[in-house]
């Protein structure tokens, strides 16, 4: 539902990325609406519902927010290779932005401790081959595609959307409106 004066409802990159995943999201731990994008708005999530088998939403995090944006990129990854980034990510938001309580790596082995991974594991992940390649692939991914902000999702690598594009009365209808655009896209 895009009114007169509104915004187009993506963009087309000067310089695609090749290599890129189907549709990738880029987000920060500490962006306020990248959490209500998982608290209210939860796009991904319905992007994953509508994706063809096989693919979903990547989601990367970006180092460069906040002082602990590395580790926290880090700790993503982490989450991600043990297959519990669901599980973790509103506990990371809350710790992050309301609780203020992630000032060290210590400080995300004990959040993690709470899905379960003991530090040590923890730490074995850390220095895994898998994890240390995640992290990297998320530095190349924003540098690719030469990312000015969070939240923001692209779309065959060639598409970046305007979040703010899209009108709707309740946020379902943002939802739904936002993830038909993106699999519109995909063909």
């Amino acid at each position: 539902m895009l009114t007169a004066n509104a915004s187009p409802a993506y963009s087309l990159l000067d310089k695609p990325v090749a290599a890129a995943p189907a549709v990738v999201e880029f987000f920060s731990f500490y962006c306020p609406p990248c959490y209500q994008l998982v608290e209210n708005y939860p796009v991904s999530k319905r992007l994953n519902q509508l994706l063809p088998d096989g693919v979903t939403v990547k989601k990367y995090h970006v180092s460069a927010m906040g002082k602990m944006g590395s580790a926290l990129s880090e700790a993503w990854a982490i989450a991600s290779v043990m297959g519990i980034a669901e599980d973790i990510e509103k506990p990371l938001y809350i710790a992050v932005q309301q609780r203020h309580a992630i000032n060290s790596v210590d400080d995300i082995k004990t959040l993690f401790s709470t899905a379960g991974i003991t530090p040590e594991q923890y730490e074995s992940a850390r220095h895994s081959v898998i994890v240390k390649a995640m992290v990297e692939q998320q530095e190349s991914m924003a540098e690719n595609f030469s990312l000015q902000g969070t939240p923001t999702f692209y779309v065959n690598g060639r598409y970046k959307i305007n979040n703010g594009a899209f009108q709707a009365a309740t946020p379902e209808q943002y939802v739904e409106t936002f993830a038909q655009q993106v699999i519109k896209l995909l063909h």
